[in-house]
């Protein structure tokens, strides 16, 4: 199945379940925080794996990216997008919170920011894949988060290599993340993109269940 015989219906019950893996992740951003997390209407479109650098105007940006799949049979595969500049407060947050101190980010070791930064993706992608159980009626967990730090266009290329072999549509979800430190004025806010891949024939278990194919 494409994106060209996908109907009106097909398209807004896949969006629907973007929107509800956002409002899941944003609830389990916020358990892991220990602080409050408000979420955007998310935007969920369908895109060609192989067109993705088209999708987005900032190739040369640095980003980070966690990659994950579904730890069965199911061929979900999941990419959380988090821009560079970014990174810096959302990880001092969740160190903040295990460690119980405040800690300077550039002073942080690489293995931590990394490890770090696999916890939140395994967070957020795990929600989205908690959706899709829900959805199926599956039990499946996600797999070690691994995670990669360069230009944009450069991770597109990987996912378009990796995830290709799988199917050529991605459901690719973007929101704004906004969240409010305890003893914070301001909020901080974190420009998440999730992406999930999938072969052909789940993608159909998907629209079946939703009861439009």
């Amino acid at each position: 199945m494409d994106l060209k015989n996908m109907s009106a219906s097909h398209l807004d019950a896949i969006r629907e379940i973007g929107n509800i893996g956002a409002g899941h992740a944003a609830t389990s951003l916020s358990t892991m925080l220990g602080c409050p997390v408000e979420i955007d209407i998310p935007k969920a479109e369908l895109v060609s794996i192989y067109e993705l650098d088209n999708y987005y105007d900032n190739a040369d940006a640095d980003y980070c990216a966690v990659f994950a799949s579904s730890d069965n049979d199911g061929p979900f595969n999941f990419m959380l997008l988090i821009k560079n500049d970014e990174v810096a407060d959302i990880v001092t947050l969740l160190v903040a919170k295990q460690f119980g101190m405040q800690m300077d980010f550039a002073s942080m070791p690489e293995e931590m920011v990394e490890s770090a930064l696999g916890e939140i993706g395994n967070i957020l992608l795990g929600s989205f894949l908690n959706s899709v159980n829900t959805l199926l009626g599956m039990v499946s967990g996600i797999t070690t988060p691994s995670v990669s730090r360069d230009m944009l266009g450069s991770i597109l290329n990987v996912v378009a290599t990796m995830y290709g072999q799988y199917g050529d549509v991605a459901l690719v979800t973007k929101s704004n993340l906004n969240v409010m430190p305890e003893g914070q004025q301001q909020k901080k806010q974190l420009d998440a993109n999730i992406l999930i891949a999938c072969e052909p024939k789940a993608l159909e278990a998907l629209l079946k269940r939703l009861g439009v194919l």
